[in-house]
């Protein structure tokens, strides 16, 4: 589906026909379709709405700036096109009108996705019912990330590198024989790297989001007050982002925040993985501090 916003045309995916809502954010370099299993095991219980992020997809972005405000107005004209039947309690709305005032809706995020959600859970707490979080990006901000898109040297010699990389693969070779760089990072990077346009997307696409930083001690309070639901899945062989990062977010949060471990990767929204994740997002349990 297109919807065109502002000046904008945003391409998303729809799955499910339940009452609640449930806004899904993609990770790096993919599109809303990622969610379409996860949606065939919520699809009685939830309304997915799965956008193709700016840069990514079928989705049209004119401006050269992207924030956390653009972001709750991409998914607010969303839930205005989108029929559904009604939204998370306290709050309802008519087919196509959006939310009304009292109404809350859950956010998803997978790995990129998931610091754009916690960004916007930090923002708008209050408007959320539950905060899915799947290899979530964000618990911790990467020295490398906040070198090459908070600051403005970085920046010139990450638009160098990305022009002329070989510097950077002789670095990451010597790194992986020092046994200073493990074997799934460095795939994990080249998948990126090999290619020139791949290199231009990763400029773009680190430098447009780079406005996403939240603050994890605020956020940990903002949860705390607003009893925000809140669950952290994880890849037990990922070594990408780790489960430690969503154990210390966690701590003293209270049983409404769960984490759980799955035997996968990273890649946590394979089809083989939905059951597992929709079985734990369905059901009503507080979570006793630690891993699942």
């Amino acid at each position: 589906m297109l919807l065109h916003h502002q000046q904008h045309t945003i391409s998303y995916q729809v799955f499910g026909k339940g009452p609640a809502l449930l806004f899904c954010l993609h990770g790096y370099g993919e599109s809303g379709l990622e969610f379409a299993a996860l949606g065939e095991q919520l699809g009685n219980d939830y309304t997915l709405v799965c956008p193709d992020l700016p840069l990514h997809g079928k989705t049209s972005w004119t401006d050269k700036s992207f924030e956390v405000d653009d972001l709750y107005s991409l998914l607010m004209a969303l839930a205005a096109d989108t029929t559904l039947s009604a939204y998370t309690t306290p709050g309802t709305t008519a087919p196509g009108t959006g939310p009304t005032p009292g109404s809350r809706f859950s956010i998803a995020g997978y790995s990129m996705g998931g610091r754009l959600a916690l960004s916007l859970a930090e923002k708008y707490p209050a408007e959320l019912a539950e905060l899915i979080l799947i290899a979530p990006d964000g618990l911790k901000i990467n020295f490398w990330y906040w070198l090459t898109t908070q600051t403005n040297c970085g920046n010139r010699l990450f638009r160098k590198t990305m022009q002329r990389p070989a510097w950077l693969f002789r670095a990451m070779e010597t790194a992986r024989s020092l046994r200073l760089l493990n074997q799934s990072i460095y795939k994990f990077t080249h998948r990126f790297l090999d290619d020139p346009q791949q290199r231009e997307d990763l400029y773009a696409r680190w430098t447009f989001f780079r406005h996403f930083r939240p603050n994890k001690k605020r956020l940990q309070q903002l949860i705390r007050i607003n009893r925000l639901r809140t669950l952290l899945f994880f890849g037990k062989f990922d070594r990408i982002i780790t489960s430690r990062l969503g154990t210390r977010f966690a701590k003293d949060m209270g049983n409404e925040t769960g984490i759980f471990l799955l035997e996968a990767g990273h890649r946590l929204l394979k089809p083989s993985n939905a059951a597992t994740i929709a079985k734990i997002i369905l059901s009503r349990e507080e979570y006793p501090a630690g891993e699942k």
